[in-house]
């Protein structure tokens, strides 16, 4: 399904060809009548073609934008950006006041970049500048118009970079805001409903042990609820705090040995926070072990936030065992969705190591 956002950037593109496509139109048909154009037939030819590849990229883009999105759509429009571009040097037999085409090629970088980023913007950006420096020295050289040219290339390049930047950040932003208001909805649940189970609780049973994991699950949700995507919380101290309540729901030693202290906030900290309390709350009920390690340190290669998890329990067999709830949806799904890896080690008998990586 495509971003609503993403959506309405590609239709803006395509409404904006169309507009640039009518004002090249109505040069073209000036310069034919003035005597400007060299080549008429071949001018309207490529304007022929560019205006069948525009209504077909419309139409698509109000009944399926998914088709849009699609690589080779893309590829075949900078073709036609670059056939545009090439042919300003070739219909016109001398100098002209508005490049053939006018802004049409550059719908295409913007088209890029807007469904790719910044660095497939600037890339088309470049070639197309490239195509019309080749063009034009091929066909009349170079002399007295390097710096012009070189001029083109730039702003191409800078439009590219510039659209997919902005566009990124829209959509970026446009995530952020939903994902904001899914957390809202959901703390309004949990408020309502889990929340107070777990009061009730607390104040109606008579076994110290369900009133105090009661209290911990309480405390938790309310961190949570009260935490937002760029929440503050530190993975040391969160960490600590995890290690605390699993010796006392479990029975169980866990240490914390950090190595170095990572830097990472908002997003990824929670999915780290979350994958290693799972990681641990696993090797605590399932394995039997005597001790759990917690190790936090950066990456292997100095980059991003590692947690490596590591009982000496009894161990499972990795190739054969059936991957459950918890560490697929708890674990594994939650680090992968920030951009994050996973690794697990075991073996029977020798206890487990869930290696935990973030950028």
């Amino acid at each position: 399904m495509v971003e609503p956002r993403l959506r309405e950037l590609v239709g803006g593109v395509a409404a904006l060809r169309l507009l640039v496509l009518a004002w090249a139109v109505a040069v073209v048909v000036v310069d034919s009548r003035s005597g400007v154009l060299g080549h008429p037939t071949a001018a309207f030819a490529v304007l022929a073609v560019a205006s069948a590849w525009s209504g077909m990229v419309g139409v698509w883009v109000l009944t399926s934008t998914e088709v849009v999105l699609r690589w080779w759509i893309r590829a075949v429009d900078v073709v036609v950006a670059a056939m545009v571009v090439g042919a300003d040097w070739f219909v016109y037999d001398g100098g002209h006041a508005q490049s053939f085409g006018s802004a049409w090629p550059l719908t295409a970088v913007m088209l890029v970049a807007v469904v790719g980023g910044w660095w497939p913007g600037a890339a088309v950006g470049t070639g197309l500048g490239v195509v019309n420096l080749v063009a034009a020295g091929t066909t009349h050289g170079l002399e007295g118009r390097g710096l012009a040219l070189t001029g083109t290339l730039v702003l191409l390049a800078a439009a590219g970079a510039v659209a997919g930047w902005v566009s990124t950040r829209l959509r970026q932003a446009e995530s952020e805001v939903a994902a904001a208001r899914e957390r809202e909805r959901f703390a309004r649940t949990l408020h309502d409903g889990v929340l107070q189970t777990l009061a009730v609780v607390q104040r109606r049973s008579e076994d110290a042990a369900i009133v105090e994991m009661a209290r911990d699950q309480e405390l938790e949700l309310r961190r949570f609820i009260g935490s937002g995507p760029q929440s503050r919380a530190d993975l040391v101290s969160e960490l600590r705090g995890l290690a605390g309540r699993t010796e006392r729901h479990h029975r169980v030693r866990v240490e914390v040995v950090v190595v170095e202290a990572p830097r990472v906030s908002g997003e990824r900290l929670e999915a780290l926070i979350g994958a290693a309390t799972e990681a641990v709350t696993n090797a605590a009920k399932h394995a039997g072990p005597s001790t759990v390690n917690l190790c936090v340190d950066v990456g292997a290669t100095g980059v991003g936030a590692s947690v490596t998890v590591t009982d000496d329990g009894s161990g499972f067999d990795v190739d054969r065992a059936v991957a459950g709830q918890g560490l697929t949806r708890s674990v594994r799904e939650r680090i992968e969705e920030v951009g994050g890896t996973v690794v697990v080690r075991s073996t029977v008998g020798s206890g487990t190591e869930v290696a935990l990586w973030v950028p």
